[in-house]
């Protein structure tokens, strides 16, 4: 099954658009279209879907189906998730942090690779405490 971004890339290249047109049109950033098209982002919110419809001239509620906001015609509160790692980072407010930057990954070796995931494991273990 195709991500939304996958589906929003072929809709924006059947309408002949550059990712910069579409950006111009939608009122959005091209960083943003950029984003959504390679998998950065999760699903946009409604509003940022409508503007993406109004500029692919194509209907909201269809925009809406292919983003997992609607299910048999009944508009629902939240699509399916799907976040990515640079949706973690936005959420808390990270994004500059090196964890975060791909090019700092790749002078690391497997091992520390593996080392950094035992590491992960128990930082996720020791939240999950607190929570309790």
């Amino acid at each position: 099954m195709k991500t939304f971004g996958e589906q929003l890339k072929e809709l924006r290249e059947q309408k002949r658009f550059s990712v910069n047109q579409l950006a111009m049109y939608a009122g959005l950033s091209a960083a943003t279209i950029s984003r959504i098209e390679n998998g950065h982002r999760g699903v946009p919110k409604p509003a940022t879907i409508r503007k993406l419809a109004d500029a692919l001239k194509m209907p909201y509620e269809q925009l809406m189906d292919i983003a997992g906001y609607m299910t048999a015609g009944e508009i629902r509160e939240h699509p399916p998730v799907y976040l990515t790692m640079e949706d973690i980072a936005a959420k808390h407010e990270t994004e500059e942090l090196w964890l975060f930057d791909p090019g700092k990954w790749e002078c690391l070796s497997r091992e520390d690779i593996l080392n950094l995931e035992q590491y992960f494991h128990f930082l996720v273990s020791e939240a999950g405490k607190r929570k309790s």
